[in-house]
C-alpha cells in the first residue's frame, strides 16, 4: 500500500512540473488590460491593410465577453476599395520544431461577406515569411466559438505571429466581431529535474520491494 501511495505522489510531482512548462505565451490574453470602452488593447496590434481607410475599428469592448469584463472588437463596414482585411496580432518567439496549440474564441454578431479566421505566421529570424495556417470560423452569425489548432513550426522557425484575422470577400463586406481569451501554448515536455525526480520514485518502489 506504501509502494503505491508513494508512486502516485511521485508521478503526481512530475505531472505538475510539467504542466508548469505548459503556459499561455501571449500577454493580454483577454483583452482586459487597460479596462473601458474603446481603448486599444496592451501588447495587441490592431493591423489593416491600409489604416489610413476608415471602414474598420478595432477596440476593446465591454459589451461583449467570453471570460473576465471585455473582448477585442473588430467592425467592418462597406467601402469600395477600402481595408481587405483587418486583424489583431501578436509575435512570440518560439523555434522550429516546436508543437504549439494555439486558440481563441470569437463572437459575430454580424456579418456580410466577411470571413473571420485564426491564422498562424511562422518566420524566419530576418522576419520574412516561413508559411502560414489558418481555422476559420463556422460560417453565418454565432455565440462563442472556439477556434483551435495543433501544428509543429516549421525549419528555420524563430517567431510566430498569431493573427485574429477579419477577411473581406467584396467592398461591400461588414460585420461584428468580438475576440477573446487568445493562448498559443507549447507541449509541455517533462525537464530533466522531472525525469530525475521519477526516476529516483522508481528506485525507491524498488527498494521496498527488495526489503519486504
Amino acid at each position: 500500500m506504501k509502494k503505491i501511495f508513494f508512486l502516485g505522489l511521485v508521478v503526481g510531482l512530475v505531472l505538475s512540473l510539467s504542466s508548469a512548462a505548459h503556459a499561455n505565451m501571449l500577454v493580454n490574453a483577454g483583452f482586459e488590460s487597460p479596462m473601458g470602452d474603446n481603448a486599444d488593447p496592451d501588447n495587441w496590434w490592431g493591423m489593416r491593410a491600409d489604416p489610413l481607410k476608415t471602414d474598420v475599428v478595432m477596440k476593446t469592448s465591454t459589451a461583449q465577453q467570453h471570460s473576465g469584463s471585455q473582448s477585442a472588437k473588430t467592425v467592418m463596414t462597406p467601402l469600395s476599395g477600402g481595408n481587405t482585411w483587418a486583424g489583431w496580432g501578436q509575435e512570440v518567439s518560439i523555434g522550429a520544431g516546436e508543437q504549439i496549440t494555439a486558440s481563441t474564441w470569437l463572437k459575430a454578431t454580424a456579418r456580410n461577406y466577411a470571413n473571420p479566421k485564426l491564422q498562424l505566421e511562422f518566420k524566419n529570424m530576418g522576419g520574412e515569411l516561413l508559411n502560414k495556417t489558418s481555422v476559420i470560423a463556422p460560417t453565418g452569425t454565432f455565440d462563442w466559438t472556439n477556434l483551435t489548432t495543433t501544428v509543429t513550426t516549421p525549419e528555420g522557425t524563430e517567431t510566430v505571429l498569431i493573427n485574429l484575422l477579419v477577411e473581406k470577400t467584396s467592398g461591400g463586406a461588414s460585420g461584428e466581431f468580438y475576440w477573446d481569451d487568445a493562448s498559443i501554448d507549447i507541449a509541455a515536455v517533462p525537464e530533466p529535474a522531472s525525469l530525475l525526480l521519477l526516476g529516483s520514485g522508481l528506485v525507491g518502489v524498488l527498494g521496498l520491494r527488495k526489503k519486504k
